[in-house]
């Protein structure tokens, strides 16, 4: 009777750990990415690729697929799970959920050639850099 117990247990046990496994991988993944997307040194690149996007956009705002032929390479090569743009903004998703994260780039009120990269997550954002576009 003991060794029945034992297994109905560790069954058991082991159909929670199989339950939870993917929450606690994607915890795991989301801690990196948001290392990743932190620690990069090609902001002005990513800033300047967002503003190509943002002027082909020709309605006010939309949400793009992340397959769009308008989505530049390196914007592609990020692997967003979502992208909106506007003509003067665009804000790249990277993970949703209770958790949202990405960057946005949006033109200054000061300046109209000048936009900003933030990384932003639910709790705030954080100017990564400006650049001067014509």
């Amino acid at each position: 009777m003991a060794k029945i117990m034992l297994i109905v247990v560790g069954v058991l046990i082991a159909g929670v750990l199989l339950l939870i496994s993917p929450f606690v991988y994607d915890g795991f993944r989301s801690a990196s990415q948001r290392r990743s997307l932190q620690n990069r040194s090609d902001y002005p690149q990513i800033a300047t690729a967002c503003i190509t996007l943002a002027r082909a956009i020709t309605n006010n705002s939309t949400l793009i697929s992340v397959t769009d032929p308008r989505i530049p390479a390196l914007l592609q090569s990020l692997s967003p799970r979502h992208i909106s743009a506007s003509t003067n903004h665009v804000t790249m998703e990277f993970h949703g959920g209770f958790d949202h994260y990405g960057y946005r780039v949006r033109q200054t009120d000061i300046d109209p050639k000048q936009w900003a990269i933030f990384y932003y997550t639910e709790h705030g954002e954080k100017l990564l850099t400006t650049i001067t576009n014509n």
